[in-house]
């Protein structure tokens, strides 16, 4: 029986990589399409009725602080009725390669009443790595963590690679990025286009699946289903979100669109 179980163990493939990377079909490492610095406003509904939140994107922010990096800046919050229930707000801010778009460093700050996150990811050749500070109740928490997909995206890149794509009409994408502090399976799936909200679109089904720490793929229930419309023209910007999550409906739509 023991040498049937080391005959059985050593015919396995030692660090087998997981199925869902033979899926993926983004490029590697090849440059994201360039985007000229803008400002994007949103503002966000839940179930259709109430004022939830708002928040910004700046592409290509300037910063004498960091003249070497394309920056991206995102920030805003719970506003109104919704403020009272849930007082959140963040502040994110990537660091990309202004040649490639890729990301080199993402960090950011989470608030809600007194708890706070600390957010802070590094992106190298060999993965994510990084540290998430949490602060409740006064009591600091720190967690260390890695993802070791070398090609990996971050928030405001992952959107950057979709808007890269051909996104013909039927095509699915299939990526993993690491958003925030934790890294997900995306697939994208092209609808078709349609016009929306005044402008011409393209419109998407977006799924997503929690990649944990031994690299498969969980069940992310917070998200039920999600469709996007990206605008279909040269600046390919989303237009609106349409989710439904574990709290109920939620609805972000573009507001504001100005050059930086």
């Amino acid at each position: 029986m023991t040498t049937l179980i080391l005959m059985i163990a050593l015919a396995l493939p030692l660090g087998a990589e997981p199925v869902w990377l033979r899926d993926v079909n983004i490029p590697e490492e090849a440059p994201l399409k360039q985007i000229t610095p803008t400002k994007l406003s949103y503002a966000m509904t839940w179930d259709g009725k109430v004022k939830a939140g708002s928040f910004k994107i700046l592409f290509g922010e300037k910063d004498p602080r960091y003249p070497k990096h394309f920056l991206v800046r995102s920030y805003g919050g719970s506003t109104g009725w919704a403020h009272t229930l849930f007082p959140y707000k963040f502040n994110y801010v990537s660091f990309l390669n202004p040649k490639t778009l890729r990301p080199i460093m993402f960090a950011g700050t989470e608030r809600e009443r007194d708890d706070v996150d600390v957010l802070s990811f590094r992106f190298t050749s060999k993965g994510v790595t990084g540290t998430e500070k949490d602060t409740k109740k006064g009591v600091p928490r720190t967690k260390t963590k890695s993802f070791p997909y070398p090609h990996s995206l971050d928030l405001f890149s992952g959107l950057l690679q979709i808007r890269s794509m051909p996104l013909e009409d039927g095509d699915l994408v299939v990526m993993p990025f690491h958003p925030v502090a934790t890294p997900y399976l995306a697939k994208i799936k092209v609808l078709g286009r349609e016009m929306h909200m005044g402008r011409k679109s393209i419109k998407l089904n977006i799924g997503l699946e929690k990649i944990d720490d031994d690299m498969s793929l969980k069940h992310y229930p917070k998200l039920k289903t999600a469709t996007v419309w990206l605008s279909d023209d040269a600046w390919r910007v989303p237009i609106e979100i349409n989710a439904k999550v574990f709290v109920g409906h939620v609805r972000i739509f573009l507001t504001g669109h100005e050059n930086l």
